[in-house]
């Protein structure tokens, strides 16, 4: 075959495909809430064999997000619309036997690119609208990040609200002091059959991200308002109750080193 690339679609050069070879380095500016839904409702949202963490606690999540692909180094400063994009999460914290790590449950983000990742990997991705509050210390109505300042992010899909997550900052913390169930990503790899004799493929993936750092983290008030959007799936979760909030930011690597933990395509279920 004389097509080339990563993804989908193909070319003679390459160039043309969606997402590019990764790793991905990734940088996040994040508001998370951490919400308790019990452990009953956080199960009926987690694939199998992932269970719960103590109390069902879940978290709401939205970011202004900066990547770079290993591929191509010089891209922020030559293509800054191909490395900028916002991100929103509903997931859950969990654990597979003794390894912690969070289930991204839904995901909406603002660019194709990073949807289509989503779908290479096992992230369940849509197209979105996702805002964040910026603060900028020059302009005469704001002040800088820190204790007294309020922060929010919204997510909207189809004309309607989605998600809205908020904190009233109180004081720092050392990056420890936030639970973060540690740098292991659970991934829910599905591939519809196009056809009768092409096999459907379900399968759940960890993921280890690398060279994580995080830092200016605040925590503080949190706020939170998850609705019953159309051609969602949020209804349970609306009433679940806000326990923490905390802003930060944050980097890691992104690499296509998944591994099969679970193939429910051999007769199991998700």
């Amino acid at each position: 075959m004389e097509l080339n690339g990563f993804s989908n679609p193909l070319s003679p050069s390459g160039t043309a495909s969606l997402v590019e070879p990764p790793p991905h380095h990734i940088g996040a500016d994040a508001i998370r809430v951490v919400f308790r839904a019990g452990r009953d409702l956080a199960r009926r949202y987690l694939p199998e064999p992932l269970e719960p963490v103590e109390d069902g606690l879940g978290f709401a999540y939205v970011a202004d997000m900066v990547k770079v692909s290993a591929d191509e180094p010089d891209q922020a400063f030559l293509s800054p619309r191909r490395t900028q994009y916002g991100e929103g999460i509903v997931g859950f914290y969990c654990r597979l036997g003794e390894r912690a790590g969070r289930f991204s449950t839904f995901i909406w983000v603002t660019q194709d690119w990073s949807m289509g990742f989503g779908s290479i990997m096992g992230w369940g991705k849509k197209i979105g609208e996702v805002w964040r509050t910026h603060l900028n210390p020059y302009n005469p109505a704001m002040g800088e990040v820190g204790p007294g300042a309020r922060l929010a992010g919204e997510v909207t899909r189809l004309g309607r609200p989605v998600l809205r997550v908020g904190i009233e900052i109180e004081r720092a913390i050392t990056p420890a002091e936030m639970p973060g169930y540690g740098d292991r990503g659970y991934l829910l790899r599905h591939q519809p059959s196009p056809g009768p004799e092409i096999p459907a493929a379900t399968q759940l993936l960890e993921l280890q991200l690398r060279d994580v750092r995080t830092g200016d983290v605040f925590t503080g008030r949190p706020h939170l308002e998850i609705h019953d959007a159309e051609n969602e799936d949020l209804a349970l979760l609306r009433d679940c109750e806000p326990i923490a909030a905390y802003a930060y930011k944050q980097g890691w690597t992104t690499d296509t080193d998944a591994r099969l933990v679970h193939d429910y395509s051999a007769g199991g279920r998700a």
